[in-house]
């Protein structure tokens, strides 16, 4: 096999790397090699060569044909023989064997299957419960009829859903997956054995995560012993358990992963930017909006105002605070109790009692955090609770209704209540701001600045979730969307209908065929038919019922394959200049260097789709060396009404799965690298959309700027580094940070007031010895008095500084590092590289650079807690503050009588650093150097007052909300 296939070109120094792991895994013993790389990085010609080192017959699976067709494509690096790959599994002897998934993985006829079983299993619990056998079951229930033969079917048709369940997550021990393959399957499996195959490449990998998975494995036990190679662009690190160990127990561990960043800075994909567009709801769709906001609000207004009739809601929440009996319905429980069980009810229910102006139940935390009125997170809370505990339990029509009520309410903000509690699912909220009409529009801005700044060049890719408008029934939003909003279609419409972007000539490639405005019809009809040449015949164009003109030609050469091809040419030559697709057949393995620009209106926001579709512009194009890619989302925010950030929020789940250089150069993950002023916190001020709008345009027209950031040639760690990201919540007094402080600021000597009331008596002593009234001296004397007043006012104000109120997080972030130094658990080096740098947006982004990622996370973690909202740590510490409310005249008097002139706040200690006494000492040790005096309690004993303090450390309000997120360097 070596002979007939050999590499002709050279390896890249990350492909070099890739294939010594596959070589330690076989001079191990090892059959599986488990390789992640970014789309772009030549996956494909790495399972080639692994393909050639193993020397024996191999099939390749792929999930879709067009990443099929990417391995003949592939095999042009390789010296080779005619006939050396087969793509359909049609040609004799062709030592690869290239297949989709599904070629191999074609069940016969699962629902019969799966309805046998599901006939059987019904039959024994029968049995088992009537005491009889299944066959008599059986026999009896083919003579049922009417409501019996209903719940029969019912019944059998509840445990196939079931089944179908077991299968999804490999719990199917009745059956065997192998004998549901289709005979054909089994055939092609029969032969791919006879034909000695003993290596089999998974492509892109992370699809076998369900059914498809289960099928492969028994596929490949049938095959016998093989060596299994996983290539993908995706890391597991998003799976669930049961998807985790399936993909683990087929592929095993990462052996090599290349990170996206270190490919780009080795010259072997594109530069790239990370860029957005803010808009708002049109003004009927914002009205709609409003309206359901109103609703909720009238609904919460109902319940709170409702305080005479037995399913009042207030006193339910007065009943559920004061009692706090336990689910079990047993008496009441100590509130700390109850606060550390139910936190989130426990601060919701007082924020309400408060807010109505209720009486707070004895020994509930009366603390900052509990002060405030209650969110659309404490609603939801307490709004569970009652239509479960209270509605749900209740055969009244009055509670059926107000269960009913709450439902629907919730239900249009996108929260299903089911028997198990509060689901998070899609709301018409959800759906109207995703597809909302200004987003075709804001598209349209998008590659109107791309057109200005790229002129001829550009070359954009615009993906939707679906191309035409489904096929469903009248919903809330009928009048307010148009039924093909967010689809493909309205997209190229806006397209063309645009001065700006009609030039462009916009194509629409689906899996139904090509489409284009009639305006361009006849220009992209020559343009396709050129492309072609004499391989079709018959061109056409038919206009369509949506406005659209269809491109077609005769069949059967007339297929998704071709015309894919056809149209990625027609990009690529610029006969257009923007193709508009779905990600479900453009968003993944379509190979189109030419691609610069990406315009993602789609709704996904997993690491596995984000990463593929942004790996569609990736690409190197021969064509333009210097390309810069522009990867842009749209986000559509209605500022003040419930759920009007959901669509910002899903922007900042797919940006918190992405690494891109921000404004500064650093390589980070999370929404702050596409302008600063965006963070995961909260969608900015709408007042700011036009100067975000504006400066991604400026970005994107400014290709040196942003080539300049990725600094490619230089050297990198390769690590990816956990930081947090802090921001004050709070308006608390606080101290400016001091990012360069390498020593512990002197916290002890403004405290002290001794000196200046012991020199302002020393004055007023002297004056009266020497004679006030009768000697210049004595005067002179007295004069000290206030001048020692003046002194201790300077000195509380210093006070005042060195202990705020706002949690310092400087000082706190180097009272951590100190800590585990001492610990022996970080370098002191990695220690002295504390970075706390202010960004535009408000938030500061605390990291050790200088440390590994091991490091870097329990820093990072560590932060996170100190800085959070105390639930229940094992120890707790305290922190002096400075009292605002109390002047500088109160708190001289408090010291004069031998008072503390400060207040106490506590922090948890971190979960690490907590774990026992000894870890935390060194914390407390290090607190006090650096933050000040302080306290450590355990909170875990029987000590009623360690207790006590707990619950009210838990009534305060956190000063800051931080994030944990990665930055490659």
């Amino acid at each position: 096999m070596p002979d007939r296939l050999r590499f002709t070109g050279t390896w890249r120094h990350y492909q070099e790397l890739a294939l010594e792991a596959f070589d330690r895994d076989v001079a191990a013993g090892r059959t599986r090699t488990h390789i992640v790389a970014p789309p772009g990085s030549g996956k494909t010609v790495l399972g080639l060569e692994i393909i050639a080192r193993l020397g024996a017959p191999a099939l390749v699976l792929a999930p879709t044909a067009t990443i099929q067709t990417q391995w003949p494509k592939a095999l042009g690096a390789f010296s080779h023989p005619d006939g050396a790959m087969s793509v359909a599994g049609t040609e004799v002897g062709a030592q690869i064997t290239c297949l989709t998934y599904q070629a191999l993985c074609r069940l016969d006829d699962p629902g019969a299957a799966l309805r046998d079983l599901a006939r059987t299993r019904w039959a024994a619990e029968r049995a088992a419960a009537t005491h009889t056998t299944p066959e008599t079951v059986l026999a009896e229930a083919e003579t049922w009829t009417g409501a019996a033969a209903q719940r029969r079917d019912r019944e059998q048709a509840r445990l196939v859903a079931a089944i179908k369940k077991a299968v999804a997550r490999g719990e199917h021990p009745e059956l065997e997956l192998a004998d549901l393959l289709a005979s054909g399957a089994r055939a092609r499996i029969d032969a791919l054995r006879a034909a000695g195959v003993r290596t089999v490449v998974l492509d892109e990998c992370h699809h076998l995560c369900g059914l498809w998975g289960y099928l492969v494995r028994a596929a490949v036990a049938a095959l016998g012993d093989v060596h299994l190679v996983g290539l993908t662009a995706t890391p597991p690190d998003e799976l669930t358990a049961d998807e985790h160990d399936l993909y683990d127990e087929l592929l095993g561990p990462v052996d090599f992963s290349v990170p996206t960043p270190a490919v780009v800075k080795d010259g072997f994909l594109a530069p790239y930017q990370e860029l957005a567009w803010f808009t708002e709801p049109l003004a009927s769709e914002r009205d709609w909006l409003a309206e359901h906001d109103v609703r909720f609000a009238e609904l919460i207004t109902a319940l709170h105002d409702d305080v005479e009739s037995p399913l009042s809601f207030p006193q339910w929440v007065m009943a559920r605070m004061r009692d706090r009996g336990r689910d079990d319905g047993a008496a009441e429980i100590p509130w700390e109790r109850f606060q550390r069980r139910r936190p989130a009810l426990a601060r919701a229910g007082i924020r309400f009692l408060a807010s109505a102006d209720m009486p707070i139940p004895p020994g509930a935390p009366r603390g900052e955090a509990y002060a405030r009125a209650p969110d659309l997170e404490d609603w939801l809370v307490l709004l569970e609770d009652y239509a479960l505990r209270r509605l749900a339990a209740d055969p009244s029509a009055a509670a059926t209704e107000r269960y009913d009520a709450i439902a629907a309410a919730l239900r249009e903000l996108g929260f299903q209540l089911t028997r198990r509690g509060m689901r998070r699912g899609t709301s018409q909220v959800d759906r109207l701001l995703t597809t909302s009409a200004a987003k075709p529009l804001a598209a349209v801005e998008v590659l109107g600045a791309e057109s200005d700044a790229r002129g001829p060049d550009l070359r954009a890719l615009v993906l939707c979730d679906a191309e035409s408008a489904p096929r469903r029934g009248a919903s809330d939003l009928s009048g307010v969307l148009d039924p093909g909003a967010g689809t493909a279609v309205r997209v190229l419409q806006a397209m063309a209908d645009d001065l700006r972007t009609a030039p462009l000539r916009p194509l629409l490639v689906s899996g139904r065929g090509v489409r284009c405005n009639a305006h361009g019809a006849d220009t992209l009809l020559q343009a396709l038919q050129a492309t072609a040449g004499d391989a079709l015949s018959g061109w056409r164009a038919e206009p369509d019922d949506e406005g659209l003109v269809r491109l077609l030609a005769d069949p059967p050469g007339w297929t998704s394959r071709r015309w894919v091809a056809l149209a990625t040419r027609l990009l690529h030559d610029g006969a257009t200049q923007a193709i508009v697709g779905t990600r479900a057949l453009l968003g993944e393995g379509w190979d189109a260097p030419a691609v610069n620009c990406l315009v993602d209106l789609t709704v996904a926001t997993t690491g596995v789709t984000v990463r593929q579709m942004r790996g569609r512009s990736l690409r190197l194009d021969p064509a333009r060396p210097e390309k810069i890619a522009s990867n842009w989302d749209v986000v559509c925010v209605a500022p003040g009404l419930a759920r009007g950030e959901a669509d910002y929020q899903r922007f900042v789940r797919r940006h918190l799965h992405l690494l891109a250089p921000a404004e500064d150069g650093a390589i980070e993950a999370g929404p702050s690298h596409v302008h600063p002023l965006l963070s995961a916190f909260g969608a900015p001020p709408a007042d700011a959309f036009t100067a975000i709008n504006a400066a991604c345009a400026q970005r994107a027209a400014d290709h040196d700027t942003a080539r300049e950031r990725w600094r490619i040639g230089e050297p990198y760690a390769a690590r990816e580094v956990a930081t947090a990201v802090v921001r004050r919540r709070t308006v608390s007094p606080g101290r400016a940070l001091s990012p360069e402080a390498a020593l512990p600021p002197d916290l002890g000597a403004p405290v002290d007031q001794t000196a200046p009331i012991a020199a302002a008596a020393v004055s007023a002593l002297c004056a009266v010895a020497v004679g006030i009234a009768v000697s210049p001296i004595g005067l002179a004397l007295l004069a000290g008095v206030p001048a020692a007043g003046v002194w201790a006012g300077a000195r509380l104000r210093g006070a005042d500084r060195a202990y705020p109120v706002a949690a310092p997080l400087d000082l706190i972030a180097h009272a951590i590092a100190e800590a585990y130094v001492a610990l022996g658990e970080l370098r002191p080096e990695a220690a002295a590289s504390l970075d706390l740098e202010p960004r535009a947006s408000g938030h500061v982004r605390c990291a050790l650079t200088a440390a590994d990622p091991d490091e870097a996370r329990r820093f990072a973690a560590a932060l996170d807690q100190v800085l959070g909202a105390v639930e229940t740590p094992r120890y707790v510490i305290s922190r002096w503050v400075a009292d605002p409310g109390r002047s500088p005249v109160h708190r001289l008097a408090d010291g004069l009588r031998g008072r503390t002139a400060f207040g106490v706040r506590w922090h948890p200690v971190p979960d690490d650093l907590g774990t026992h006494k000894r870890r935390a000492t060194a914390f407390h040790d290090a607190w006090t150097r650096w933050v000040g005096p302080s306290s450590l309690l355990f909170t875990q004993g029987s000590n009623e007052e360690a207790r006590a303090i707990r619950a009210q450390a838990a009534a305060q309000e956190p000063d800051h909300e931080t994030l944990i997120r990665e930055v490659w360097m």
